[in-house]
């Protein structure tokens, strides 16, 4: 069977429509056959922005002599001096992290604050599915916490120490989330 130009530039046209949709059915199963993931259950809504990326997954947050770690889907705290004992647990103390929100910090206002700031602290917060930890640097003024946030906007916080930072207190046992 001899095959003339015309019939040839079918096939080849046919061809090209089996091809095409052959590239856009993994998208097509995707969209019409798997159902999408749920939503996270505590999904927070503020007119305030809050600190920390409401949207990612924590998996670390490291302090200068402190950190909270997720291991084996538990919350612990890891001392870098042994024997201190936490008047909160590890988990509770993430959730006040994820859940703090400030009052957005105009640059007219920080460059008035500046001569104010003494040494920076930082603190680093790992999400998963990220390469690079979000970096939080934080002054602490005599009546309000300064802080950068995850979208890079400076927070006004007016809470207590004892809020964010877990009391160290000496003692033979370190106490871990349960």
């Amino acid at each position: 069977m001899r095959y003339r130009g015309r019939r040839w530039n079918n096939i080849l046209m046919l061809s090209v429509i089996v091809f095409i949709g052959v590239l856009n059915l993994p998208t097509l199963i995707k969209m019409y056959l798997i159902e999408p993931d749920p939503e996270p259950e505590q999904q927070i809504s503020s007119p305030y922005p809050f600190l920390l990326n409401p949207t990612a997954e924590i998996q670390a947050l490291h302090a200068a002599k402190w950190s909270i770690v997720l291991e084996d889907g538990d919350w612990v705290y890891q001392m870098q001096e042994s024997g201190n004992k936490q008047s909160v647990s590890a988990r509770e103390l993430l959730q006040r992290w994820q859940q703090l929100i400030g009052t957005e910090v105009d640059s007219k206002t920080y460059s008035n604050l500046a001569p104010q700031l003494n040494t920076p602290h930082t603190i680093e917060v790992w999400y998963q599915h990220q390469e690079e930890p979000q970096r939080i640097t934080y002054y602490q003024l005599p009546e309000f916490w300064l802080l950068k946030n995850w979208n890079n906007q400076w927070l006004a916080v007016s809470i207590e120490k004892s809020y964010l930072f877990p009391n160290l207190s000496s003692d033979n046992s370190l106490i871990l989330d349960d």
